[in-house]
């Protein structure tokens, strides 16, 4: 099967093309189960994790990377608003 880099990079095995695609689609429910599928502390890492899949990403070779921390962070805002918490995801 066929990572990007991105998803090589992270350390926690996220599926950030996954997710990222659902949030450019407006889809946080959906962003939300991705990235809680492989990350049983996302409210934890968007905000402290050091983003070596940022670092990993493609575009940073000639532009800056995607914010993809930024774009987790923003996932588990939305999550914790709309009360899709898992329990042990409530912050």
């Amino acid at each position: 099967m066929w990572h990007s880099f991105c998803h090589s990079g992270c350390p926690l095995g996220n599926v950030i093309p996954e997710f990222n695609d659902a949030v450019y689609r407006k889809e946080y429910r959906e962003a939300y189960e991705i990235l809680a599928s492989t990350n049983n502390f996302p409210e934890f890492t968007g905000r402290i994790c050091p983003a070596p899949c940022e670092m990993s990403c493609v575009l940073g070779i000639n532009q800056p990377p995607v914010a993809i921390e930024e774009i987790e962070k923003h996932i588990i805002e939305i999550a914790s608003k709309k009360d899709w918490l898992r329990k042990e995801h409530r912050m």
